[in-house]
């Protein structure tokens, strides 16, 4: 597959993001305060930060490869589900062919209990 018909994941451009003391604090465009702190979250969340043409799933994964001892399956798991949370609760964007079926067409409400934790 190719870059340019290659399925990407960017930050979601009305979400601002800040990382303070290992911990990215995030508010979305429905305002809703979203807090990632574990490690592999945050290095997640730094490489879509660090890619501003947006980063793949397999990306990602390689991200996870060489950072941290974790085999493919559980990296392609982790990177499954952390993609689904952000695209779901609007802190990342899907680009690229069919990005309408992995974005979500309505804006998803903050629910009572924020601050939420996004954890892969």
């Amino acid at each position: 597959m190719t870059v340019a018909t290659e399925h990407r994941y960017r930050l979601h451009p009305q979400a601002a993001h800040r990382k303070v003391a290992g911990e990215v604090f995030v508010v979305t465009g429905d305002r809703a305060f979203h807090r990632l702190q574990t490690a592999t979250a945050v290095e997640l969340f730094a490489a879509l930060a660090d890619a501003p043409e947006g980063a793949s799933a397999d990306e990602l994964v390689q991200r996870l490869l060489t950072t941290y001892e974790v085999s493919e399956a559980t990296a392609r798991a982790d990177v499954a589900l952390f993609l689904d949370t952000l695209v779901t609760r609007q802190l990342a964007v899907s680009t690229g062919p069919n990005a309408e079926r992995a974005t979500p067409t309505a804006p998803v409400e903050a629910p009572a209990d924020s601050p939420r934790k996004v954890t892969p």
